[in-house]
């Protein structure tokens, strides 16, 4: 059984982005507490899908957008 999953990842990544600038924190820092480095913070940032599902997790738990 195949399934067909789409994400709007635009909307996650500006959810993100916003939780981010809510907390007061940087990409340097926020790269540093997801334990990503800051070119992978800055290119999910920017919505590009060359960042790994793994690091996009990261990012979004340390945000607490995921448990």
């Amino acid at each position: 059984m195949e399934r067909n999953i789409q994400l709007d990842w635009k909307s996650i990544v500006e959810e993100a982005v916003r939780r981010r600038q809510e907390q007061g924190l940087t990409q340097a820092e926020l790269a540093v507490l997801a334990g990503v480095s800051k070119p992978t913070l800055n290119r999910f940032e920017q919505g590009r899908t060359n960042v790994t599902l793994e690091n996009a997790f990261k990012v979004l738990r340390a945000l607490g957008l995921l448990g």
